[in-house]
């Protein structure tokens, strides 16, 4: 950024963020720490600086104006900052107004980046898992640069959704944030005067007197340890050349930092944690912001011979026999192997496919890590040639898009200059023009634009989700955004219903994008109907949790949902869907459901406390953890009450399914069925225009009916199966393979 003149009028202001009605004293203390190390910090400085105090409480109490040697912000304020039509008022519902109050706090503190009355020099605040959440969406949107600091209860652990790839710093409490103590005391006035101190540091150096910040042009380069001579020799001979290099560590959000200015990506290696599921992932929207921005790039495959892990016991059993190698007490790599390094090349190409871009890709035949050379434990000549020449055969190559092999490994000088070659050869920069972004640019920009990384991106925010673990909530990410892109390529999201291991193996074998398992499916499985799921012959959850043994185990990579009944009365549901989540399910549907009874039998359920607004509730408790929700909905008024859940998925059910040995007779017609989905969506559709929808049942039994439907409708994403999707095709298979054999004479 470069530094100005200081307006002697100019003022900086510092917010203190956090609830007053349920951390008022600390928030105090907090403020009192900051306002004593700002005067001692700042004693001989020509600038002035204020302390704000900012409520944003959610409860339903007022709090009273704040008296002190600061400036106070009440939280009416603070919801009435914007003109939209967001309501103002605090909802009953703690979730929605976290959400809501986070929502108000960026509006807030945006407005206050625009005021020219004063500069906001840094902003702090306090909180446990809901206080962060709130506070972290607004102060992660600030420009790069501005300290921002967040005393916090989950400082460690996964830290990603709330950090993005900001530089909020997040400071462990150690204790709760819940009174000042011999412990809080330490630590809050110790974060105070961090911040304090990087506060006065950078207005000085923004506002003081002094010469102009750095006018280079940026460079973005990616870097893993295992790649770091690689590395030092492309920043030193680019810095030669008159760049200034900015290095991202690949550990899951640098990737995707790096690709907001450009443009040496040489350690993809948070490719193979997303594929395998290493720790370091990065996420489905990789390598998208660098090829939307039609940035010429070069690419290497860096580190993409392991998969990250914590300490060693942590390593998931499937892979403790593998080749392991344990780099220091926190951290565990894992070799990749020839299969896997296919389906690396196949992410990658099918990425770079898409591109406009000019791009270089630039494979080193001899070893892509430090660990992957003679004599070092991933030292695997078949693995590293399978992904040189996977990705050689799939990524289409044309004048301006090429692939290269090198004879070298890539931590060889000669690898280094190839990468620097082929960067100044798509370029076409003058080093003294920035046509990529200068430091300066990079500075002022909002966190928020570096993060847009696709334009069908799903945007998320653990505010949204407020008993969400970071891990889940990033799954459920990952799978709706795979989903959304499936969907915009103009292909169907098909599900299906799996009551055995060998169906959902075999499903997952066929390309089905979602697999649900719950009771009727070992009923049908069995020969039975499939209603015999909504009767009382076993305890549905029960037996759910019985085919996770069964199930979970042999589908690899496909999402697998839970079918709960909602309505079960001797189960705490929230402690239910925490068991299912624990167990590795991905997401969960209503079902056994109220939904497929009408008449008396369904107005008494519903009149004695048993109808499918537990339903309801389920989803919406599975939402606010995270979980993929995926619910039935047999009308325009349950979908309106889905959507309204936050269900991801509204399956539009017709009805039980009619063909087969023991498929219904009764049903709708298939021409009711399309006005029936119809109905069904745009209800869905007029809550959140962004939900997904799919078909299911009656009529709708097979391929043919699946596509009558979903060329008749609008806004239909897909098709779901359960009887349709294993019970009717083994009834068929079976049948015919057995008069096969009839018909074998033996004369």
């Amino acid at each position: 950024m470069r530094r100005q003149q200081m307006d002697e009028s100019k003022i900086g202001r510092v917010y203190c963020i956090g609830t007053a009605d349920t951390k008022l004293n600390e928030l105090l203390f907090l403020a009192h720490s900051v306002i004593s190390n700002l005067k001692s910090f700042n004693k001989n400085a020509s600038f002035k600086l204020q302390v704000v105090v900012v409520d944003v409480s959610t409860g339903n109490k007022e709090t009273e104006p704040l008296n002190g040697d600061f400036i106070f912000v009440s939280r009416n304020e603070v919801l009435s900052c914007t003109d939209d039509q967001t309501p103002s008022q605090i909802p009953t519902d703690r979730g929605r107004a976290v959400t809501l109050m986070s929502k108000k706090l960026v509006a807030f503190l945006k407005k206050a980046q625009q005021d020219e009355s004063f500069v906001l020099a840094g902003a702090i605040g306090l909180g446990g898992s809901g206080g962060t959440s709130l506070i972290s969406e607004a102060l992660k949107s600030l420009q790069i640069g501005i300290p921002k600091l967040i005393i916090s209860t989950v400082a460690s652990g996964q830290t990603q959704p709330y950090i993005g790839t900001s530089d909020l710093i997040l400071f462990p409490s150690v204790v709760d944030i819940c009174g000042i103590n011999n412990v809080s005391r330490v630590v809050l006035s110790n974060a105070a005067a961090a911040f304090s101190g990087m506060v006065v540091a950078s207005f000085s150096a923004s506002y003081g007197a002094g010469g102009k910040g750095s006018e280079k042009p940026s460079v973005g380069i990616t870097m893993f340890g295992v790649t770091t001579p690689c590395v030092n020799a492309v920043k030193e001979r680019l810095e030669k050349e008159g760049y200034e290099v900015l290095v991202f560590h690949a550990t899951g959000v640098g990737g995707k930092a790096m690709e907001s200015l450009g443009v040496l990506d040489i350690s993809t290696t948070e490719v193979a944690d997303y594929i395998v599921g290493g720790v370091m992932a990065c996420d489905e929207s990789r390598f998208d912001a660098v090829i939307d921005k039609n940035i010429p790039f070069v690419m290497s495959v860096g580190a993409l011979d392991m998969v990250n892990f914590g300490a060693k016991d942590t390593v998931p059993s499937r892979f403790q026999q593998r080749n392991l190698y344990v780099h220091n007490e926190q951290v565990t790599l894992m070799r990749t192997t020839v299969n896997e390094n296919k389906k690396f090349a196949d992410f990658i190409a099918n990425k770079l496919n898409k591109s406009s871009s000019k791009f270089r890709v630039c494979l080193p035949e001899k070893g892509v890590s430090a660990l992957d050379a003679p004599e070092k434990p991933f030292y695997d000549p078949e693995a590293t040639s399978s992904l040189i020449n996977e990705l050689k055969n799939l990524i289409r190559t044309k004048e301006d898009q090429q692939v290269k092999v090198y004879p070298y490994h890539i931590n060889d000088l000669e690898f280094a200059n190839a990468l620097v070659d082929s960067f100044l050869e798509i370029s076409g920069l003058n080093p003294q023009v920035d046509l990529i972004k200068s430091s300066k640019e990079l500075h002022e920009e909002p966190v928020s634009n570096v993060e847009s990384s696709s334009k069908v991106a799903i945007s998320y925010s653990p505010s949204n989700f407020p008993h969400a673990r970071p891990e889940t909530l990033q799954r459920t990410q990952a799978v709706l955004q795979q989903l959304r892109d499936q969907i915009n390529k103009g292909l169907p999201i098909i599900g299906g219903g799996a009551g055995t291991g060998i169906s959902a193996k075999f499903e997952e074998a066929g390309g089905v994008d979602l697999i649900v398992i719950y009771n009727s499916g070992r009923f049908r499985m069995a020969g039975r109907g499939s209603l015999a799921g909504l009767l009382p012959f076993a305890d549905a959850n029960a037996v759910v949790l019985e085919m996770a043994n069964e199930v979970l185990p042999v589908v690899k990579k496909v999402p697998v949902l839970a079918g709960v009944c909602g309505t079960d009365p001797f189960r705490r549901m929230d402690y239910f869907l925490r068991q299912l989540e624990s167990i590795g399910f991905h997401g969960v549907q209503n079902f056994p459901t109220v939904g497929l009874f009408d008449g008396n039998f369904r107005q008494n359920l519903e009149e004695t406390g048993m109808g499918y607004g537990l339903e309801v509730k389920m989803i919406e408790q599975a939402h606010n953890m995270g979980l993929l929700t995926t619910p039935y909905a047999f009308n325009e008024d349950e979908a309106i009450e889905m959507a309204k859940a936050g269900a991801d998925i509204i399956v539009a059910h017709m009805g039980l399914t009619t063909t087969g040995s023991i498929g219904a007779k009764t049903a709708l017609t298939i021409d009711e069925s399309v006005h029936r989905v119809q109905a069904i969506t745009d209800a869905a559709h007029r809550i959140n225009p962004n939900v997904i929808v799919l078909c299911h049942g009656g009529p709708i039994s097979g391929p043919k009916e699946a596509e009558f439907i979903l060329k008749r409708t609008n806004g239909v994403h897909g098709f779901y199966g359960a009887s349709s999707m294993e019970r009717l095709p083994v009834e068929e298979a079976i049948t015919s393979t057995v008069k096969l054999y009839k018909s074998i004479s033996i004369k």
